[in-house]
């Protein structure tokens, strides 16, 4: 009787667990529709062309519908001029249409947004963001250092995780650089900040193979003209 007992409470338990851990899923899910909601309640003028590029980006794999849905209603819930807040989706708007990992722009506009900087610097220093990744990739290709294709293997040709991993890290090493006062000119102090980011990042994020060959093949000069190209 006992036994009988413990153990239908015991599936009881565990049914209850499953029950509310799948209705937990489904009621945090979110879908490009909440993306498209939250972007009703800002007035903007692009609203079409940002909602296509989040889907861009949702299927490249380059944002995440949760992250698009926080970046949207932590904007239109701050004080500001929309056409501020608009900019800031349309730089994010560009870069997922250029297939580029749109996580590290949302991240630093919500930094901004944290530390309540006004919307028109949050704008610039995103914008920064965005063509360092633009320029950091093609400086990539330049090396010989490519996306893999389906079946490709190489040892400069990295899957597509591995890839925007370098992409994400050498631009914000160069974006912190920027902001921290450096000098474009100064490229040895430029391959000393990005040589120590990705440095702390070996092996834990990212792989040796991809730090060694990223840093004997950039030079002090090749990071030089990436800054000057985005500042001009």
């Amino acid at each position: 009787m006992k036994e009988g007992f413990w153990k239908a409470f015991v599936v009881g338990v565990v049914g209850m667990a499953l029950f509310l851990g799948c209705g937990g899923v489904i009621l945090a899910e979110t879908t490009t529709v909440d993306v498209e909601q939250a972007l009703q309640a800002l007035p903007l003028s692009q609203r079409e062309r940002i909602l296509e590029s989040f889907k861009v980006g949702l299927v490249q794999g380059q944002l995440l519908p949760e992250e698009s849905l926080r970046l949207v209603t932590r904007l239109t819930a701050v004080e500001g001029n929309p056409v501020e807040k608009e900019a800031i989706l349309l730089t994010l708007a560009f870069a997922l249409t250029e297939g580029l990992p749109g996580k590290s722009l949302v991240d630093k506009t919500l930094e901004g947004l944290s530390r309540r900087a006004p919307l028109v610097q949050i704008g610039q220093q995103v914008s920064i963001r965005a063509r360092l990744l633009v320029e950091v990739r093609d400086l990539l290709y330049s090396k010989g250092i490519f996306v893999a294709a389906e079946g490709q293997v190489a040892s400069s040709v990295l899957l597509p995780a591995r890839f925007d991993l370098l992409i994400i890290h050498i631009a914000d090493a160069l974006g912190e650089y920027l902001e921290g006062g450096g000098s474009p000119l100064d490229g040895h102090l430029l391959k000393e900040a990005v040589q120590l980011r990705l440095s702390k990042l070996e092996e834990v994020v990212i792989p040796v193979e991809d730090v060694e060959l990223v840093l004997a093949r950039i030079t002090a000069g090749d990071l030089s003209r990436v800054l000057q190209k985005v500042l001009d």
